[in-house]
């Protein structure tokens, strides 16, 4: 069977999630059906979250969907369920682990047409594994990990520091900045990365076929 992954968004409303979840081997699943969770990308978390004062900086925030989703976290992570934090999951992830955010982070946002940025990063552990010690990956966001949670570690680092990814040490939790969703299937480009490796390790995560 396929592993069922949450959506704690509709899939309806993020179509090219499902779609990469299957083009990975996985299904977007009900709540009562799933085995792991996955946060989409989105508008920023409010610094209320992480303990910080709002500096006025957050960009299409939205309040009901930042306790929606903290209160899934603390549910999956209480459970040691699989999560993957892809974007604004990321940050919902090291927030919900006890993290800060940067609330305003130039030159990493989208390109002036919408387009993703490109840009390189060094790897470490896992990502190491996937895509060797440095690779490009896309970028589309306005705020970033500052603070990394206790007991996770930094996977993958731009080159100007910026984190772009983070696990934990001891659960099953994974975290991205970049857009794997957006890097495979219809989506591939030939200037990054494949999004599929990363997806498919996920899934091994949760119980499906070892990347």
């Amino acid at each position: 069977m396929k592993p069922q992954i949450l959506l704690s968004m509709p899939a309806g409303e993020f179509p090219n999630y499902a779609e990469a979840l299957a083009l990975a081997g996985g299904q977007a699943a009900r709540p009562e059906d799933a085995c792991a969770l996955l946060l989409p990308g989105g508008g920023d978390l409010l610094p209320k979250y992480y303990g910080q004062e709002d500096l006025g900086l957050c960009q299409n925030p939205d309040p009901d969907r930042d306790e929606r989703e903290l209160e899934l976290c603390a549910r999956f992570l209480a459970e040691k369920r699989p999560i993957l934090g892809i974007c604004r999951g990321a940050q919902v992830l090291a927030a919900a682990l006890g993290g800060t955010l940067l609330q305003d982070l130039p030159d990493h946002g989208a390109l002036l047409n919408g387009g993703d940025r490109i840009h390189e990063t060094r790897t470490a552990g896992v990502l190491t594994g996937l895509y060797g010690p440095v690779c490009a990956v896309n970028s589309a966001h306005h705020q970033a990990v500052d603070r990394l949670p206790e007991h996770c570690r930094i996977l993958q680092l731009s080159c100007d520091g910026v984190v772009e990814a983070f696990a934990h040490e001891t659960l099953p939790v994974l975290a991205v900045q970049w857009h794997p969703e957006r890097l495979c299937g219809r989506f591939a480009r030939p200037d990054a990365v494949s999004g599929l490796p990363l997806l498919r390790y996920f899934l091994a995560l949760c119980g499906g076929d070892a990347p």
